[in-house]
């Protein structure tokens, strides 16, 4: 007997579930699980899988992607209440900022594994198609910035946002130690980089804005 083709819901629900499953093993691991434990964890066979992912690495892509997608869209209504000009926007932005990271979950380990991992077996088109949303969403925040704070010349909204990001993911990297080593920093030679990241990055993008809005 044939099967049945899915519908284009049913499949997005089905690839849904393979994400979630990809997820919570990321979350309980730590590393990228192989395809073949994703498939079990979502209660599906690996060829199945196979259907809508060609590689472990376009999974953790895809789930790059929503976790972008989710930043931007928290990011709209901060954006919104930005004070017009002045130096007061750095402070408004900075303190936001930090909310919506400390909320964002898995985003920035996921992101500092891009270069690393993601990226070494991943097809052009996935590639393509994460770059061009992520290019995306980072041109209609940065209109948005622009927009709401009289920010100039056009164009310098995506450009701080992208600075922005930037900061907060070396930031991230440089401040996030195994908790086995975290015993490490109470050495009295290493007790400067013992820091809160959420402070540090709210004091960061804070100057970093700054340097943007001061005078403007």
């Amino acid at each position: 007997m044939a099967r049945t083709a899915l519908s284009d819901d049913e499949r997005e629900s089905r690839r849904q579930v393979v994400l979630a499953a990809a997820h919570r093993l990321y979350r309980e691991r730590g590393a990228l699980p192989p395809v073949a434990d994703i498939a079990s964890a979502a209660g599906l066979a690996k060829g199945t899988v196979y259907l809508y992912f060609r590689t472990k690495e376009e999974i953790f892509v895809a789930l790059l992607e929503d976790g972008f997608a989710r930043m931007f869209a928290a990011l709209e209504p901060l954006l919104d209440s930005l004070p017009r000009g002045g130096a007061a926007v750095a402070g408004a932005f900075a303190a936001g900022f930090g909310r919506l990271i400390a909320g964002s979950g898995d985003l920035l380990p996921l992101a500092a594994l891009g270069n690393a991992i993601l990226e070494q077996n991943l097809p052009v088109e996935p590639m393509r198609r994460f770059k061009l949303a992520l290019a995306n969403g980072l041109a209609a925040s940065g209109a948005r910035l622009e927009a709401h704070t009289g920010l100039t010349p056009p164009g310098s909204g995506e450009t701080l946002l992208l600075r922005t990001y930037a900061l907060t993911l070396g930031l991230w990297q440089a401040l996030s130690y195994p908790a086995a080593l975290r015993s490490l920093l109470q050495e009295p030679g290493l007790r400067g980089l013992d820091r809160d990241f959420g402070t540090e990055l709210e004091g960061a993008v804070a100057a970093l804005w700054l340097g943007h809005f001061n005078g403007t």
